[in-house]
């Protein structure tokens, strides 16, 4: 695991893009999950209202995420070391955040039983 991330060639790079665009389909997908309980409510203000039409969701978090993705692949493919390197810090900030949202989204699913108690 360790290697996994120190290392930032251009074929871990690749894993990380897709490890990072599979946790923002999986935020996603948990998000209009938690929101269709009437339990929750969106707290990311950019997304507020975006949430309101699945469709748009989908467009926004799955498939312009995946053009965006391959394209910076394309890019980080002609890089050198040091821009590898770069690119390898933003990558591991970024799945570092959305693996805690994605482990957030988890736990309020594991608790719903509870809440639905609850309420």
């Amino acid at each position: 695991m360790i290697s996994f991330i120190k290392t930032y060639n251009i074929i871990n790079i690749r894993k990380k893009l897709i490890l990072l665009y599979i946790l923002n389909v999986s935020d996603i997908l948990f998000t209009l999950a938690l929101l269709r309980t009437g339990l929750f409510q969106e707290i990311n203000i950019f997304m507020v209202s975006v949430v309101e039409s699945p469709l748009i969701s989908i467009i926004l978090k799955i498939i312009l995420p995946a053009g965006t993705l391959n394209y910076l692949y394309k890019r980080i493919r002609l890089t050198d070391a040091k821009q590898l390197r770069a690119a390898n810090i933003g990558l591991l900030i970024s799945l570092t955040l959305y693996s805690l949202v994605n482990l957030s989204h988890i736990l309020w699913v594991l608790l719903l039983p509870f809440l639905y108690n609850m309420a």
